[in-house]
């Protein structure tokens, strides 16, 4: 029983997970998990406001002690004594009462409020979906930056192991008089810096896996490094249209301009008339049991209908619908505003896409350069036609260079899924996450 309640409350650990895999965890995610838990809020909302428009039915009940006896006062001829009074009820007196109303109209504000709420139950559920995709993003970033670490490291480490055999045989010709001490030393600091690169990039991954695994609430060992996997990234045109006719954000922002046009239609509706159906079983009497006061007749039940109409209330519906007006405005300002920054994000995202593909091709003729270049300096070297100096320089460069091509690979599948992710994550979710 102890493992099973440790299981249930620490996360699950997760060893070489594919990018797939990953994103399939999104929803384990607290930062999702907590406006997805208050999406129910705006649902609830819509479902009372289609109540309205049923009828309602109260149940009322009050309790009377007059101070004196209800009288009526009767003008009687002189040759009766004058004025006269008669009791007509008794001091305690009790009414109790089902109203039911039923409202006929009420100027659409009735129809208004449970559009209102319908936009923003909508809107809570497209803002939750934005959620995921804004955390796939940084999914996807971090993911790309484990796996150029991951690369990384492995070129170092076949650095440090071709560092180590040149040490070693520099060691032998220093030995027998054929090195110069200082020569030496100064491969063995390359052998050092080498392997404080190595510490450095293995704490900078174990930190990038730290930060995903709290991202996905789950402690994530290894990734599987699917950088290479054959994304191709939408066209600009695609991503533009894709994007202003897809993406969650984008709609939901568009719903707040549909609410707020609500809003200005329940501030008009204060404009009308308010007319409903009324009927109520009433009684009273002078006891709970409601059964009369022996004046008047106990059952004082009626149907009729209900007319209200506000003609003046100082201004106030005037700048509530002024108010509404302007937060339409403003509203339909933002989403305008908002268009263009999407279109400048993805025409910018594209440059950088074309850029990284450019870097990526310079960077891997560095490398094949880098390659010839050091197998000719350990051949020198072998010959005692270079320095021991210039052959680590050149196995270091060569780990740079290896390096620079594995974090540009990683940048361009992080931008290749960026790209798609910036249309929206339903797009996401259709054209890429089937062939992951």
């Amino acid at each position: 029983m102890r493992w099973l309640f440790l299981s249930t409350m620490l996360p699950a650990w997760l060893f070489a997970q594919t990018y797939g895999e990953l994103l399939s965890l999104l929803e384990s995610s607290f930062r999702y998990q907590s406006p997805q838990a208050l999406e129910n809020a705006p649902e609830a909302f819509y479902q009372a406001a289609k109540e309205k428009n049923l009828p309602s039915l109260d149940a009322t009940l009050s309790a009377i002690e007059w101070n004196d006896t209800p009288t009526m006062t009767l003008n009687m001829p002189p040759l009766f004594s004058g004025i006269t009074t008669a009791p007509v009820g008794t001091r305690r007196h009790l009414e109790g009462a089902l109203v039911l109303t039923y409202p006929l109209f009420s100027g659409f504000a009735i129809s208004a409020t449970i559009d209102k709420a319908k936009l923003e139950s909508e809107q809570a559920s497209l803002k939750r979906f934005n959620l995921k995709r804004n955390l796939a993003l940084q999914t996807t970033a971090l993911y790309s930056a484990v796996i150029a670490e991951t690369k990384a490291i492995v070129a170092l480490k076949s650095s440090e192991n071709a560092i180590e055999k040149a040490y070693l045989k520099a060691k032998g010709y220093y030995e027998n008089g054929l090195l110069a001490q200082s020569e030496l030393f100064a491969i063995e600091a390359k052998k050092y810096d080498i392997h404080a690169q190595l510490i450095d990039r293995q704490n900078l991954r174990e930190q990038y896996l730290n930060q995903l695994g709290t991202l996905l609430n789950t402690k994530i060992v290894t990734l599987h490094d699917e950088t290479s996997l054959e994304m191709h990234a939408p066209s600009e045109n695609e991503a533009l249209t894709f994007a202003l006719e897809e993406r969650e954000d984008m709609k939901a922002m568009q719903k707040s301009v549909d609410v707020a046009h609500k809003s200005i239609e329940l501030a008009q509706s204060k404009y009308y008339p308010n007319v409903a159906l009324v009927g109520a079983i009433k009684h009273q009497g002078d006891s709970l049991a409601l059964n009369g006061d022996g004046y008047t007749n106990a059952d004082k039940s009626y149907a009729g209908m209900s007319i209200s109409w506000n003609l003046f209330n100082g201004m106030s519906d005037r700048q509530t619908l002024e108010a509404a007006r302007a937060t339409q405005m403003s509203a339909s300002f933002e989403l305008a505003a908002y268009k263009s920054e999407i279109q400048t994000e993805i025409q910018n995202g594209f440059l950088e896409f074309h850029t990284l593909e450019a870097k990526l091709q310079s960077a891997k003729e560095e490398l094949r350069a880098s390659d010839t270049y050091t197998a000719l300096s350990q051949g020198r070297f072998d010959n005692q036609l270079i320095s021991a100096d210039e052959l680590s320089r050149a196995i270091a460069s060569r780990a740079a260079v290896e390096a620079k091509v594995a974090s540009l690979e990683s940048q361009l599948f992080n931008q290749k899924a960026r790209l798609w992710l910036l249309c929206g994550w339903s797009v996401f979710e259709t054209k890429v996450l089937p062939r992951l």
